[in-house]
């Protein structure tokens, strides 16, 4: 066969809690080698090519249109990605790549046309004033609370698709076409084809599964320019993709982080289930009013707390006890149990964050915690890694969501 083949009807649907890093796919920076992704883009049914498709590599810059006969050619550094293939009148397509199992004859790519009996909703139609307390709710979660955040504006609106009907205690949001978002403080415009979005009130949990395309702003004057190369630095520096890019260069103390172990042990402010028996035992079989409430308030009430609690190791860790490198390869893992504290000196929290003491939020530092999810999470240059699961993040690096989001080639000015 002249192409490896794909074919998918629907987008690979990736998920994440918003507690985890967001959207992460693999890229390194471009003074790594240079690898040719390439393929032709055809119609399922019919086996014809689809002229001038948008390809690109989800949450990056990066991308290129099909020619005439469907054909791309696209240049990339090595790394694992996720490829977005879409084309007006067809279903999106995504799929997963490795620059190290690059087929040398390309891929065949097939897209599925869409169905077109499927009802459209009238975008002019005006919406109750539930739907837009549903959208307010849906810009605090997906888009965040910071000052970039805040400032993000959504273009098509009125594309979503906001549910609290089916479960009112879960906000489900979606959209058939990419949400058109602008952010005027980093200079980017957003594509973001949102799959699908959950926020549970009764948890307060977020899930939302997309894939972000950045375009940079054009034509902008030099003023302008340095300032969202400022904005942007101000964005990466403390992140999440700045922790692994420091780790991976081996510089997380130089520039700022402090790790530090947390370690699990049994809560000792919860009662062991052999005193909680016996406490429920004495509720049945007492008669004294003053007894019962005295065991419900010491004993019974705390039923609900966790079985164990972090307790923080005072003692800095040494970066490289969490890495597995694997010289002759060149590869480079995650690799701890536990939990990891980190502590970022070289930027204050924002006064935005909910955290922030009032009044001393310029001398507080960012504070987060990781844990991985994956035995081995492998790392990439860029600051990204393998598996968008394979990292949670609590704590600050978490409240940075969507509006604070930086595509993986992004390189910040003193790094160039």
């Amino acid at each position: 066969m002249p192409f490896n083949r794909i074919i998918l009807s629907k987008p690979k649907s990736v998920h994440s809690l918003l507690i985890l890093a967001f959207l992460l796919v693999v890229f390194s920076n471009s003074s790594e080698a240079q690898n040719t992704l390439k393929g032709r883009v055809i119609e399922y049914s019919t086996e014809t090519p689809i002229p001038y498709a948008s390809i690109f590599l989800t949450n990056t810059t990066l991308g290129i249109t099909a020619d005439e006969q469907g054909e791309f050619t696209l240049s990339i550094p090595d790394g694992s990605y996720n490829v977005l293939v879409r084309m007006l009148g067809y279903e999106p397509l995504t799929f997963s790549i490795n620059t190290n199992r690059l087929p040398k004859k390309g891929f065949q790519v097939q897209l599925n046309s869409e169905d077109q009996e499927l009802e459209e909703i009238d975008v002019e139609e005006e919406r109750d004033p539930i739907w837009y307390r549903n959208l307010e709710l849906f810009k605090k979660y997906f888009l965040g609370t910071s000052k970039n955040g805040q400032s993000v504006r959504i273009d098509n609106e009125k594309d979503l698709l906001l549910d609290r009907e089916s479960h009112p205690d879960i906000l489900q949001v979606s959209a058939k076409n990419p949400i058109q978002l602008d952010n005027p403080n980093l200079g980017y415009h957003v594509e973001f084809l949102l799959v699908d979005f959950e926020y549970d009130f009764k948890k307060e949990t977020i899930l939302y599964k997309g894939y972000p395309l950045f375009i940079p702003y054009e034509d902008v004057k030099r003023a302008k320019a340095k300032k969202f190369q400022k904005n942007r630095g101000l964005a990466y520096r403390g992140s999440l993709q700045h922790l692994i890019h420091c780790l991976y260069l081996g510089v997380s103390e130089e520039e700022g982080y402090v790790l530090q172990k947390m370690k699990s042990i049994p809560n000792p402010d919860k009662p062991s289930p052999a005193i909680m028996e016996e406490a429920r035992s004495l509720v049945k079989s007492s008669t004294s009013t003053a007894l019962k409430d005295s065991i419900q308030v010491h004993v019974l009430s705390k039923s609900t707390l966790p079985d164990s609690i972090l307790v923080l190791q005072q003692q800095a860790l040494d970066p490289e006890s969490l890495l597995d490198r694997e010289k002759e390869e060149g590869r480079i893992f995650l690799n701890f149990s536990d939990h990891i504290h980190i502590t970022y000196t070289k930027e204050p929290m924002a006064r935005e964050y909910p955290g922030a003491p009032l009044g001393s939020y310029r001398k507080s530092n960012q504070i987060s915690k990781i844990k991985l999810n994956d035995p081995r999470v492998e790392l990439f240059a860029s600051g990204s890694f393998d598996d968008p699961l394979g990292i949670m993040v609590e704590g600050y690096m978490a409240w940075e969501r969507v509006g604070d989001l930086m595509p993986i080639d992004f390189v910040p000015t003193d790094e160039k």
